[in-house]
């Protein structure tokens, strides 16, 4: 009897041990395993569950707060009635660069544990089932979701023990930031840019970082200066631009050094104490804080933004990109004078609609990209040449259309009664959604801040606002839909709109033009070549169209033609998209741009502004684009004057250019660090490394200010 009791518990101590550990899952480049610490669970006491993560090589996932991109893992337990599960127990974190971007996670190996309550009326000998749905983002140079069902069966007993996983558990204890920090953290000062914190304590270590246990509190991507004076350590801390709408009174998170870390909370100093502190901290001076209208707006928080936003994209609408396009919408105003108010108040939405949908639009595909660890900011599309060839075909076949080589439905001069007839709200959207695109890169006044913070915040806030650059762009027309009355000021429909239609024709062809510059910057003369025989093939197409499709043509006729021209502009983009991408790719890098306009300006990097202010120079740095139309009318007025290289030369300035015509990541993580997702960005650094940000709109008198400015007492 002894022997068989003996193989009994034998037995039933080996079932059990093996229903603590559920069967290891295989998922995207990583095995997932789901332990427990105790062999039995007792009622009423506290268990702790781990989820392991064993990845291949270069693989990572992600922390509470992933950084500047990525998700943490998501866990959905389902338990027994009366079992509680906590908050995840995590490691600490690690940074891991990629293309210019910060993340926080972990590589190679990462176990979360969760603690579990058991019920107190639980019955001894119960099975527990225990099931995780488990979803996470796992990255190398791209990143793949991946998901997990993990099932357990634990049991119940009268006495918590040790299971076989105990050192699951102590690894995970290692590897979990300790409770107490060693040194006194203390606030000394605050602006809007950088919290400034005192470390004091024994044995301070060589280098920390705090990794902020919430997003949008610090900015990842900028670095956090840590220096040691006389036995007291200052760590400065980057604010992320969504800091101050929240306004904690303290930061949470993870204090780390080389070979430790503890939990940490950092004190923020109030709102009231802010202007006191901010002569202390001089990592960026006045010139860059806002003022007048924008900082009255900026005190209301997130209400402030929006309005910010607002009256950013209403400036969009007298930018000299955009007026090219809003000739579009201005003809057709010109059309539709005199009709009834619902009429003019359906164009008037759906052109409205065209231009919120397509910066939403814009905007979901940018931070879409962000989150795959892509190193882009607000413009990126006309950093890629197959967009600029497609928007120039678009440009070319509206002036082909105005100038009279086509028409496309019933004339667009003639009779009130034809003009009240016409239903093309479709038309009105389509006009929307060009503006926006080709406006969206316009870096007007307020819009550069706007964008920047948007891209900083989550991503329905950072949606929000860009909807609202939309809807201010579009609202001038939506007013004069509204209150159609206005519109009857316009001149009536008449034989002279044949003159103005062919005029705003010829408006778009020089748009065209400005397209055929900047795709010779993006591939030299072999992409401006594939742009022009893309254009001729679309001329060929315009003309057949015109010609044999015209109203009054035979059906067979208009078939024929509208096949042909269909084939046309599809066989022509199609070629064209593949050999623009060649002739870019083939393109040498560094002859476009700013850099290489003259002997003033040499290229920007991080090392030459370092190696500059070492020596005692000030620096000043044009951040720009060839596609930028500010950049280049200030480069005309400002920049590249004989009275201001005579001023640099005068005070010893280095000059440098940060072409972002095409996309680099290094110059977008820089703008960010300003507070910008583009273009133009102008900074001064003095000798001693302080930096200041001068307006976006320039002239010689701004910046003979800021430069004499340096070296007064």
């Amino acid at each position: 009897m002894r022997f068989k009791e003996f193989t009994r518990a034998v037995s039933f101590f080996c079932l059990a041990a093996l229903s603590l550990q559920a069967e290891p899952v295989q998922s995207v480049h990583t095995t997932i395993d789901l332990v427990s610490d105790s062999s039995e669970i007792v009622p009423g006491q506290t268990f702790q569950l781990a989820v392991t993560f064993d990845m291949e090589p270069e693989w990572h996932i992600y922390w509470e707060n992933p950084g500047a991109s990525g998700l943490p893992p998501e866990l959905d337990w389902k338990l027994p009635d009366g079992f509680e599960a906590g908050e995840i127990v995590w490691p600490a974190p690690e940074r891991i660069s990629l293309e210019g971007l910060v993340s926080y996670g972990f590589k190679d190996t990462a176990t979360l544990v969760v603690p579990v309550v058991a019920p107190s009326d639980l019955e001894p000998g119960a099975e527990i089932p225990v099931r995780l749905d488990l979803s996470f983002l796992i990255c190398k140079e791209i990143c793949l979701p991946g998901d997990a069902s993990l099932e357990l069966t634990l049991r119940s007993g009268t006495t918590q023990k040790p299971s076989a996983d105990s050192a699951v558990f102590e690894r995970a204890r290692e590897a979990q930031p300790g409770e107490e920090v060693p040194f006194e953290v203390t606030p000394i000062a605050m602006d809007e840019k950088t919290l400034t914190v005192e470390i004091s304590g024994a044995d301070l270590p060589e280098s920390l970082y705090f990794y902020a246990a919430e997003a949008s509190m610090l900015d990842p991507n900028a670095d956090q200066p840590y220096t040691i004076a006389d036995g007291t350590g200052r760590l400065s801390l980057p604010l992320d631009f969504a800091f101050f709408d929240q306004e904690p009174g303290k930061i949470k998170g993870v204090l780390r050094s080389p070979d430790q870390s503890w939990h940490a909370v950092v004190p923020v100093k109030s709102q009231s104490s802010r202007a006191a502190s901010s002569a202390e901290s001089a990592e960026v001076s006045v010139a860059a804080s806002p003022g007048g209208l924008e900082q009255k707006l900026l005190d209301f928080g997130l209400l402030g933004w929006l309005l910010l936003a607002f009256v950013g994209g209403l400036i969009l609408n007298v930018m000299p990109c955009v007026l090219p396009v809003l000739s579009l919408k201005v003809f057709s105003l010109l059309n539709h004078s005199g009709q009834s108010r619902s009429h003019a108040l359906a164009h008037g939405i759906a052109y409205t609609l065209g231009v919120v949908a397509s910066f939403i639009l814009l905007a979901a595909v940018l931070f879409s990209l962000r989150a795959l660890g892509e190193s882009i900011g607000w413009g990126f599309q006309l950093q890629n040449p197959g967009f600029v060839l497609v928007l120039g075909l678009v440009f070319f076949l509206f002036g082909l259309n105005l100038l009279g080589v086509f028409e496309i439905g019933s004339g667009l001069v003639g009779a009130d009664a034809k003009v009240a007839g016409r239903k093309d709200l479709f038309g009105s959207f389509g006009v929307g959604v060009l503006a926006a695109v080709v406006g969206a890169p316009c870096v007007g006044p307020f819009v550069g801040g706007v964008s920047g913070v948007a891209l900083q915040t989550n991503t329905f806030t950072g949606l929000f606002i860009f909807a609202m650059l939309g809807f201010g762009m579009a609202s001038p027309f939506l007013f004069l839909a509204i209150f159609p009355k206005l519109v009857a000021y316009l001149p009536k429909p008449g034989p002279w709109m044949e003159t103005f239609k062919q005029s705003m024709g010829f408006l778009l062809l020089a748009a065209l033009v400005f397209l055929l510059y900047l795709l010779g910057q993006l591939g030299g003369g072999a992409a401006i070549t594939v742009m022009l025989v893309v254009l001729l093939v679309s001329a060929i197409a315009a003309w057949v169209y015109g010609r044999w499709a015209a109203p009054g043509k035979s059906f067979k006729s208009r078939i024929i033609a509208r096949s042909i021209t269909i084939l046309l502009l599809v066989a022509g983009a199609f070629w064209g998209l593949r050999a623009i991408d060649a002739a870019y790719d083939n393109f040498t890098r560094g002859v476009a741009g700013a850099a290489t306009e003259d002997g003033h300006w040499a290229p920007w990097s991080k090392e030459a502004v370092e190696q500059a202010i070492a020596e005692g120079k000030p620096v000043f740095v044009d951040f720009t684009a060839t596609w930028c139309l500010i950049c280049q009318v200030n480069k005309k007025t400002a920049l590249r004057t004989d009275e201001t290289h005579a001023l640099f030369e005068e005070y010893d300035v280095v000059s440098l250019s940060a072409d972002w015509t095409r996309r680099d990541a290094a110059i977008t993580a820089e703008l960010e660090k300003f507070g910008r997702s583009g273009v133009p960005l102008y900074l001064l650094y003095s000798p001693e490394g302080e930096v200041s940000v001068l307006p976006q709109n320039l002239t010689n008198g701004i910046i003979r200010e800021a430069v004499e400015g340096l070296f007064e007492d």
